[in-house]
């Protein structure tokens, strides 16, 4: 950042969750998967946000196994109240996808599709080479990763 970029720098309104305006910060999965020593973690409801997608909690969804899901007539995602962090990061960033393709249905395709989708952008590799340190438990790891064992296992068959 230049002189005059730290002048119109407001440290006051700035989103420590977002990349820092006019410098090389990224979000990973975004517009890149480039895991530079620049990248951030992706942060879906940050990319929900900036997308304008409204995430409406229920606890009413219309199946009693959902815990979220995107209504195209709504053009909005429904997810369950108080779930647990890594549940609500990965299911938020599998309806964005949903969202981003405006999937008119629920497909298996389009599910696979999501999950791959949400996998990647939710997995930096190099995260998992610092937790992989400890053992290579896939639990452990996606626990400290804060995604599912379900995320996790994909994103090792699909891209490890």
């Amino acid at each position: 950042m230049t002189l005059s970029d730290w002048d119109l720098f407001d440290i006051e309104t700035y989103d420590p969750r977002r990349p820092v305006p006019n410098s090389t910060s990224y979000m990973f999965g975004l517009h890149s998967f480039y895991d530079g020593p620049c990248a951030m973690d992706y942060d879906p409801a940050v990319h929900a946000e900036d997308l304008g997608i409204p995430v409406i909690y229920r606890s009413d969804l219309p199946e009693p196994d959902m815990v979220a899901g995107f209504s195209l007539r709504f053009q909005a995602i429904f997810m369950l109240p108080n779930l647990h962090s890594a549940v609500e990061r990965c299911a938020l960033a599998h309806e964005i996808v949903h969202w981003e393709r405006q999937d008119e249905h629920d497909t298996q395709g389009a599910d696979d599709r999501a999950d791959r989708i949400a996998a990647r952008r939710l997995i930096r590799p190099s995260r998992i080479r610092e937790a992989a340190e400890a053992g290579n438990d896939y639990g452990r790891i996606a626990l400290e990763l804060n995604v599912t064992e379900k995320i996790m296992e994909l994103f090792v068959r699909s891209y490890g």
